[in-house]
């Protein structure tokens, strides 16, 4: 387990995530919910599909980064066959997730991270896996006691995969069940996605409320207080890759409304939301709605990103029989995918000529694919998607809007 990191295992888990994805929607159809908009939940798999494909060279680093860890600086090393390690790893593993949690939601710079998770205006199974692309280059310092307390990285991944798993599942409002008063549940998680004052910064737990009630983060609903879920500043962008810059963006256009560096450092390094003084938040424009997205671009979109899937994902799940010279290049077209999809759902006036130039990449490494690299069949079916699409995109002419949402 240690040689495949849990990033690698979240490909085989795409069906069973779109599966979920589509019965939530049937059965929210069915009650007279409408938890599902295309622009958004094509946003959101695409920032997810970002970070497993990050995860492709950061994972092993973080891999190996534990097991050294582990080897060099373990305090005690338990009996083999002992269930302690295990359970050491579902506790301290939960713990390091709610400390990681709430520093993300008390800093500046990390909210900018973490923060992309909160962007969606919906709560649905897509949102679990709308991922900052950046959070696994800090929150490996949250994990750190786990090797020091004897935990191999076999019995870390194995609980870390279950325990992101599960919090994948608290994301609905369709499928409910009881906490035991032990469990997050889908009742007490929608609150930490909530707007509302009562609920910012609560409820951070991916598995136990242990940690939220032992705290002093745990909040139940007030049925006088129902949670509001649209994001302060709203929803600004239907691309998974742009919506990873926002709030860098955000952060440094209030530094540099103040002339003092230490109030510049305190816009990074306070909560969110503290403004210098003198300061004013930029007003952002929201990204466009699913019914001012022409039909021929939602489905030329979609096309597209489903086509960017099945390329990452091949790549993720057979990375052992994968040279880096056709790992980097699936990694440069999976977010290069990504954010032209994202430019052409937001109408940006880029668009058409980001997705054009994408396409000639598309086409240049199906034909490396297929004669450098030993991959003949891959390399023709992306030459011939590459074709296929250029033609395609003339129809998407006059699909951009003004002003720009970006």
């Amino acid at each position: 387990m240690a040689s495949r990191d849990s990033t690698a295992w979240y490909a085989l888990g795409v069906p069973a995530y779109l599966l979920v994805m589509g019965l939530e929607h049937l059965l929210a159809r069915r009650r007279g919910l409408r938890l599902y908009r295309f622009g958004d939940t094509l946003g959101n798999l695409a920032a997810g599909l970002g970070e497993v494909t990050l995860g492709l060279f950061l994972g092993p680093l973080l891999v190996a980064l534990y097991d050294w860890g582990y080897t060099h600086l373990a305090l005690v090393r338990w009996p083999e066959g002992s269930l302690v390690p295990w359970v050491l790893a579902f506790t301290l593993g939960d713990l390091g997730y709610w400390v990681y949690h709430r520093a993300g939601h008390r800093v500046a710079a990390l909210w900018a991270i973490h923060g992309v998770h909160h962007q969606s205006p919906s709560f649905n199974a897509s949102v679990a896996i709308r991922h900052p692309w950046l959070s696994d280059t800090y929150a490996a310092l949250f994990y750190a006691p786990l090797p020091l307390a004897g935990v191999n990285a076999t019995q870390f991944f194995v609980a870390i995969s279950v325990i992101s798993f599960y919090a994948f599942t608290v994301h609905t409002q369709v499928f409910h069940r009881p906490g035991l008063g032990l469990l997050v549940t889908p009742r007490t998680h929608i609150v930490h996605h909530a707007q509302n004052p009562r609920y910012r910064g609560k409820n951070l737990g991916a598995m136990f409320t242990v940690w939220d009630r032992l705290f002093g983060t745990h909040v139940e609903v007030d049925p006088s207080d129902p949670p509001e879920l649209t994001p302060l500043g709203g929803y600004r962008t239907h691309d998974g890759a742009l919506c990873q810059l926002l709030g860098w963006t955000d952060l440094a256009a209030l530094a540099r409304q103040t002339p003092r560096w230490t109030d510049k450092l305190r816009v990074f390094l306070k909560p969110p939301g503290w403004l210098p003084p003198g300061a004013t938040r930029p007003v952002a424009p929201t990204a466009r709605e699913d019914r001012d997205i022409p039909p021929a671009v939602r489905g030329y979109a979609l096309a597209q990103f489903s086509a960017v899937v099945l390329l990452a994902v091949d790549t993720l799940w057979r990375r052992e029989h994968h040279p880096l010279a056709v790992q980097l290049p699936v990694a440069v077209l999976t977010v290069w995918g990504i954010a032209s999809v994202g430019a052409l759902l937001d109408g940006r006036s880029h668009a058409r000529a980001l997705e054009g130039s994408r396409l000639l990449g598309l086409l240049a490494a199906g034909a490396w694919l297929a004669l450098g690299c030993g991959r003949p069949w891959v390399g023709a079916l992306l030459a011939l998607g590459a074709l296929g699409s250029l033609g395609a995109l003339p129809s998407l002419r006059g699909s951009a809007v003004a002003p720009s949402t970006a």
